[in-house]
Parts: C-alpha cells; structure tokens; sequence
C-alpha cells in the first residue's frame, strides 16, 4: 500500500470512528474511549512498526482527555498477566541456553529417520506439545530450526512442512494456561486453572491438532513421495544421533521444565491448602520457575531478562490492556453487551457465535490479544445475565486456530516467514512464503478446526459449571 493510501485509510477510520460514536449518542468520555482505541487499532494494523508509538499516543490521549487516571491505568494494565508472562519467557530463555530443546525433539525422531511420515507426524505433534508448555513463539523457533534439518535429510521444500508446523503449534497454544498469552489473560479474568484448561482446552486442541496432521498427509504427499527415494546423508542422520545424546548438562534444565509444569499442574490445589486466591500460585509458580533459572544462569542472568523477554510485545501489550479497559470505565462494554443481548435475545449460542466470530476475524488480520483483549470486556458485563464459562472457551479457540488463516494471523507465522526468508537470502531456498500460498490451505484448516472445536463446546454445553 502507498504512503498516501495509509494515510488516506488512517484518517478515514479514525474519523468514521469518531463520527459513528456522535451519530449513536454516546457520551463525551464514551466517544473518546472508542475513538483513542481506534487510534491504537487502525494504527498498529497500517503501521504494524509502530503499533508502541500508536499505543503511548493513544494512552496519552486517554489522559489528557480525563477518561483514563493513574490509578485505574494501574488497575486495567493487568500487571499479574503479564508478570507471568515475562516469568515464563525467562524459564524458556534459560532451557534454550542449555540447548533442552533441542536435545529433546531430537531425542523423540532419533529411531524413525527411516520413516518420514512417522517424522512428520512427530514433528507435528512435537510442536503442539511444546507450545502448550512454553509458547508459540519459542515453540516455532526450535521447531523450524529441526524441521529444517530434517527437510535436508529427506531433501524436502521445508516451506509445505513449515506451514503446518505453525498450524499445529497454534493450535498447541490453546491447549493450556501457559501456551498463549491470551490464555493467561482468559485465565486470570474468568478464574480458570491449569487443570480447567487441561479439562476443556487439551482434548479438543488434541483432536483439533490430530485432524490437522491427518490434513497434513494429503498436501505433503509429493514431498513425502519423494523422501521416501532419498539416499540420506550420514552426516545429518549423525548429526541428529548427537544431538539426542543426553548429557550431564542436561539434567538441571530437565529438573526446571518439568518442576515448573509440575508446579503449574497443581497450583489450584496449593492454593486451596494454603487458603490463597485463585491464580495466586499459578504466578507464583512461574515466578518461583523464573527465580531458580536466574540463580542457575547466575553470570548469564541479566542476558537472558535483556534477550530472552519480548519487552516490545510487553509493552504494547500493557499499553493495549490500559486502552481497551476504557471501554468499561466508560461503560461502552454495556452498550455493546445491550446489543449483543438484544439482537441474540439471550441465547448463549448466538452469543458464542458472534464474540467468536469479532474474535476470530480481529485475530486473521492482525492480532490475538488486541481480539480478546476487546471481547472481554463485553463478557465481564454479561456476567450475572448468562453463563460466561462457554463463551470464555470460544474466544480462546477463535483468538488462536484463526490464527493459522493468514500469513499475519500470529506471530508464530510471521516468525515463520521470516525464516524462510533468511534461508531464500542464503540461497537455501528458492522462494519465500506467499500470502496466497498461506491462504488457500490456512482458511480451511482454521475453519474445520474451530467448527470442530465449536461443535465440542456446544455438546457439552449441558455439563458446564456456571
């Protein structure tokens, strides 16, 4: 797009905004609340680069026009989401100095190198495993690096593989608390657990995941044609054998990973013995995961809290969660929930459709968090009227499987594209990824897998708690 078209399209969204809110009555205070947002909105989604200029613009706005005070700009950051985030990234940051993932897919495709559909299926799985325990970003990055080795071995067009890979570890975001930021945020604002994610996110992501590799067998089945007639080089085969050798080394990383997730996994039951809020030691846990890696690192510590700690996307994130909680400061989240409820009359299935359906679009074309972060608002007025519990699920698969619809769906896609562009500059590859090449095979998936996951929902609607 030209700089005079994004210009142009800025201006005009902008003003719509502004315009739509005087035509509807709104409120001063309720006119700027939607208006700022749309500032931050439209200008991290034409000038993606510069989505934290737009978002202290728009905080600045919020204050200069009193809609937004110190005080609730602190209640509304959701600095307990994002405490554990930064927790979890420094956890991740420190497995990856001791190469534990690595050493770990290569440890799970070690004994089928001779069978590249059985290696494909691995990886494929591998990677919705490992982002329900770290996160997407970090799962793709490790994930892309062995598929690409493997991709060399076979003699394979990584790109095909690639794209699934992120399919699948999206899809493994939803999976648990800790797989996606916005599970966290979901988990803090509805109060839900590790082991409720576990109860009615992982079977159907499982599922989800498993009808996405059955996919998977039909559009790589030239590739895999193909490797199956490639003499392997023993030098990669060689390669892969060492990296699965587990050494000394690894051990304290190995105590950390699985100490977390087992502390993770029972969190909910410590804070009931010990008589704490909900959630209390799901932070805590990560924070203690967080605090254990820095004494190990010690010399590496302060690397890994500057490198390893996506403080960009913190950031923004904080500065987003400030934006949208205006809208319930200003009280549009009831006018907005008045309309749902009128329109839907109440019923929970509409209900679940249309939410899903803001959330799932928001997140095709630009971003997950921003999608939810708008949502959940409107959920938290529904409380008290209808039962929300549904409804917090169906934004969580909205906000994550129509991540893999587009190229910009996710980070884990960009990040994705991005290295296959590095590969094509070191003439690895002979081409990059393509939007239209994304589309045509992401829009079915994401549509199957969150119909699937809808169905899911909506047959067990009757045992839900409320």
């Amino acid at each position: 797009m030209k700089e005079y078209a994004k210009v142009a399209s800025y201006i005009i969204t902008v003003a719509f905004t502004a315009f739509a809110t005087y035509m509807l009555h709104l409120s001063l205070q309720q006119i700027v609340s939607v208006t700022v947002l749309a500032i931050f909105i439209a200008g991290s989604f034409i000038y993606w680069n510069f989505r934290v200029a737009f978002a202290f613009l728009g905080i600045t706005l919020l204050f200069v026009f009193n809609v937004l005070d110190i005080q609730h700009f602190i209640n509304y950051s959701n600095i307990d989401v994002l405490t554990l985030i930064i927790a979890m990234m420094i956890v991740v940051g420190f497995l990856e100095e001791y190469k534990f993932f690595d050493w770990l897919t290569a440890r799970i495709i070690v004994n089928f190198l001779d069978r590249p559909m059985v290696v494909i299926f691995l990886l494929l799985l591998l990677s919705f495993i490992m982002s329900s325990l770290v996160n997407e970003v970090a799962s793709i990055i490790f994930m892309l690096a062995i598929a690409v080795r493997v991709c060399k071995y076979y003699e394979m067009n990584p790109i095909p593989l690639s794209i699934f890979l992120v399919f699948t570890t999206n899809l493994g975001s939803s999976a648990t608390v800790i797989g996606n930021p916005i599970g966290v945020l979901i988990a803090f604002k509805a109060g839900l657990s590790f082991m409720d994610f576990m109860r009615w996110a992982f079977p159907i992501s499982l599922l989800a995941t498993l009808v996405t590799i059955a996919i998977s067998r039909y559009y790589l089945e030239g590739e895999l044609k193909k490797a199956k007639t490639v003499k392997h080089p023993e030098e990669v085969k060689n390669e892969i054998k060492r990296m699965a050798k587990f050494h000394k080394k690894l051990i304290v990383p190995t105590i950390v990973f699985f100490g977390v997730i087992l502390g993770l996994a029972l969190h909910h039951y410590i804070e009931e013995y010990l008589r704490l809020e909900t959630n209390t030691m799901l932070l805590g846990m990560s924070l203690l995961g967080a605090s254990a890696s820095l004494f190990i690192a010690h010399d590496r510590a302060i690397d890994i809290v500057e490198k390893k700690v996506d403080w960009w996307s913190i950031l923004y994130f904080l500065l987003l969660f400030a934006s949208v909680g205006t809208l319930e400061y200003t009280h549009v989240s009831d006018i907005i929930t008045s309309a749902v409820m009128s329109v839907t009359k109440g019923n929970i299935l509409y209900i679940m459709l249309i939410l899903s359906a803001v959330a799932g679009a928001i997140t095709s074309v630009m971003d997950n968090v921003l999608a939810i972060a708008i949502v959940i608002p409107v959920i938290d007025s529904l409380k008290g009227v209808i039962n929300v519990f549904p409804i917090w699920w169906a934004i969580l698969f909205a906000g994550t499987y129509w991540g893999n619809a587009t190229l910009i769906g996710s980070t884990a896609n960009i990040v994705m594209a991005g290295y296959m562009d590095k590969l094509k500059k070191r003439g690895e590859l002979e081409r990059s990824v393509g939007m239209w090449e994304w589309i045509k095979i992401g829009v079915p998936v994401s549509a199957i897998t969150f119909f699937l996951a809808f169905l899911l929902l909506y047959l067990q609607l009757g045992i839900m708690p409320h």
